[in-house]
Formats: structure tokens, sequence, C-alpha cells
């Protein structure tokens, strides 16, 4: 059953937060709140002037202000033919990601649906949350980028979280929370307050 949970709950959460994903960038631009393209680019333009200063990728910082990731091609190609691949890269990604929190819930007890994408939702919070907030304090991201990535990630968590707990009710084991930590529940036998039950002990 926990194998089962694992690879059923892993699959349905990816696809969820996937699907999640293309809404929230292409509906909603969540994720790009406050991001602004470079005027004028139809010839690479800002690509060609960002090399002149950096000339080799990676991450670049400037104390007066300015931070910047870089990923320029030797031809300056346009990224956007790429697209199908790097779908495919972020769909593995989040295979990886909804593993490990299908993990974690089979090590807590089960406290319904709702809750779980709750609780999931406020860890979302509280990590993404620190990040992005960080990267204004230190790297002066706009608050629209900040508001805007970390709503996206606190509804994505909330998300593969109900849909986790969804796939657990139906296909894991019943588990129960003790005050010491996570049981199985009991599939059939005598109850402990079973007279007989005692007498056997």
């Amino acid at each position: 059953m926990r194998s089962r949970f694992l690879a059923i709950g892993t699959l349905a959460g990816a696809i969820v937060l996937f699907v999640w994903q293309f809404f929230s960038h292409s509906v909603l631009g969540l994720p790009e709140k406050g991001m602004r393209e470079f005027p004028n680019d139809s010839n690479a333009v800002a690509a060609h002037a960002v090399r002149a200063i950096a000339p080799q990728n990676g991450v670049y910082y400037s104390s007066y202000g300015a931070f910047a990731a870089i990923d320029i091609t030797p031809d300056y190609a346009n990224k956007l033919p790429q697209f199908a691949m790097m779908l495919v890269k972020e769909f593995v990604l989040n295979l990886g990601v909804v593993l490990i929190l299908a993990l974690l819930l089979d090590r807590i007890g089960d406290v319904g649906i709702l809750r779980t994408g709750v609780n999931y939702g406020a860890l979302a919070l509280a990590y993404t949350g620190f990040v992005h907030v960080s990267h204004g304090i230190w790297y002066g991201f706009p608050t629209a980028w900040t508001l805007g990535n970390v709503t996206d990630s606190v509804i994505a968590f909330f998300l593969v979280g109900l849909t986790l707990a969804a796939v657990r009710r139906r296909f894991g084991e019943p588990r129960m929370a003790t005050a010491e930590r996570p049981g199985v529940r009991a599939q059939g036998g005598l109850s402990p307050s079973d007279p007989g039950a005692r007498a056997a002990r």
C-alpha cells in the first residue's frame, strides 16, 4: 500500500503542480509580477550589452544595485525554442519535489485532506517567504515579485497537499496519530478493552 501511494501520489501531485504552474505563469502571471522586459531587444541588444560586462555565464552582482543571472549562448540564440525541453526538466523536478512531500506526509498522521493542504501551504509560506523577502532585502527584488512568487508557491503546495492527502485516503494505509508518534490503525482482531484480550496477555 505504501509504495502504491508513493507512486500514484507522486505522479498525481506532479501533474497537479505542473498544471498549476502553467496556469499561474500563462494566465495569472504571478511569478512574473514586477519583472520587466528589456526595451528594443529584437536583436539581442541587451544580451550583447550584458556580455560586455559579464564575460561568462553565472550570477553577478554589484554593490551599486545590480543583480543578474546570465545564461547567454555563444551565438546569442533566442531561448524560446528550448521551451519544450525546459518544460520536461521542470516536470522531472516536480516529480522529485512531490516525492519528498509524499514521503513527509507518509510519516505523519491523517489530519484530513483540507488540513493537509493548509499545512503544506503554511510550509511554503514560511520557506518561500524567507527566501524571497531575503532577496528583497539584500538585492532589491520588487515587492510585486516577492508577493507574486510567494503566493504562487503557497497555492502550489496547498494543491499538492490536497492531492497527496486525497490519494492517501484512497490508496494508502489508514493511519492515526498518537501522542507519541504516528501509528497504523489495526485492521481487525480483539480490542485492547476486550476481556479476552486482557486474559490472553
